[in-house]
């Protein structure tokens, strides 16, 4: 599966794909609104897939890998994160990204981890309507913000393996400390490879529920990084609150609410 329709199973929109534009050159589209060319500064050149969801939408890294130079809450793109892969050889700029940014340079990010929320933050503070601009390039450090900005290759033969879903997600926060010993694995399902067990009342920070595989799942700070634990049994028509759990939650916020 190539890293689009990797977003496109996350339930994304192409609005601008750059083998489709009207001048039959790859990336060359010259996006003229009021007078204003979005594309300008590279030379008419727009070398990226624009997608959507909805502002505010949460955006899955389509790789794993480390967040690299190049991520500014004021890039050229607006809120930019850039995260790198050296063993696959690439690297991707996700652009127009909601400030604060979620990552920051240096941290590992695994597949499918939120790195930040879809916006409409740019460069020149120039009215655009709320999207994901994604940039695929060579893996490497790219000299000069112009060829940096401008450079960009096709996704479409980059492999990022099959995607794994989940039922339902919602943005609760909170504490859980374990009543029992429980797998702590990288993803929120049972499939999910198994990276450790907790503690007896251990307490972990988490920041995302899941309803998959018929359990609750919390997404949760683990030894510095994202880590998943099943917290009980999901029992049709038992909300989370009610249900028999494997712990105690407290300083639960619910006001994000549904993914």
């Amino acid at each position: 599966m190539n890293p689009i329709e990797y977003l496109k199973v996350n339930g994304f929109t192409v609005t601008s794909d750059p083998s489709k534009y009207s001048s039959k050159v790859w990336g060359l589209r010259n996006y003229t609104v009021g007078g204003y060319n979005y594309d300008n500064f590279c030379g008419g050149y727009h070398r990226a897939y624009d997608l959507v969801k909805y502002h505010g939408a949460p955006i899955p890294a389509v790789f794993s890998g480390v967040v690299t130079s190049g991520t500014s809450p004021y890039g050229n793109f607006g809120g930019t994160v850039v995260i790198a892969n050296k063993s696959l050889g690439y690297q991707v700029i996700y652009g127009h990204l909601k400030r604060p940014l979620s990552v920051k340079i240096g941290q590992k990010v695994a597949q499918g981890q939120t790195i930040g929320y879809q916006s409409n933050t740019n460069y020149n503070n120039v009215f655009m309507a709320s999207h994901l601009h994604i940039q695929f390039q060579k893996y490497g450090y790219i000299h000069g913000e112009k060829n940096f900005v401008c450079t960009g290759i096709s996704p479409l033969n980059i492999n990022v393996g099959q995607i794994r879903r989940y039922k339902n997600a919602w943005l609760w926060t909170g504490q859980f400390t374990t009543r029992e010993i429980i797998n702590v694995r990288d993803y929120p399902s049972l499939s999910g490879q198994k990276l450790g067990i907790s503690k007896r009342n251990q307490t972990f920070l988490f920041d995302k529920l899941y309803d998959n595989d018929g359990y609750w799942w919390l997404r949760c700070s683990y030894n510095g990084r994202k880590v998943f634990i099943a917290c009980g049994k999901k029992t049709d028509k038992v909300n989370f609150l009610n249900s028999k759990l494997y712990g105690k939650v407290s300083k639960l916020n619910t006001s994000k609410g549904r993914e």
